[in-house]
């Protein structure tokens, strides 16, 4: 069914935006939590400003405080 005008539906028409609008609204937060998912399962390597001052492979800095 294609709907060229919201008039087709008569007094219901803004009840059909917002369900449309919710609809896409919610369609586009799940799609990026698959693309999030997906993105964390590939295993890219962090960027190395979020690894020390090193750059190294490490995930995490050395507490200075832990001995």
């Amino acid at each position: 069914m294609i709907v060229n005008n919201l008039a087709d539906f008569g007094v219901l028409a803004d009840t059909v935006e917002v369900v449309l609008a919710v609809a896409l609204m919610l369609g586009g937060i799940w799609l990026t939590h698959r693309i999030q998912v997906w993105a964390d399962r590939q295993g890219e390597q962090p960027p190395a400003a979020n690894v020390g001052l090193g750059g190294s492979a490490e995930r995490t800095t050395e507490n200075p405080f832990r001995r």
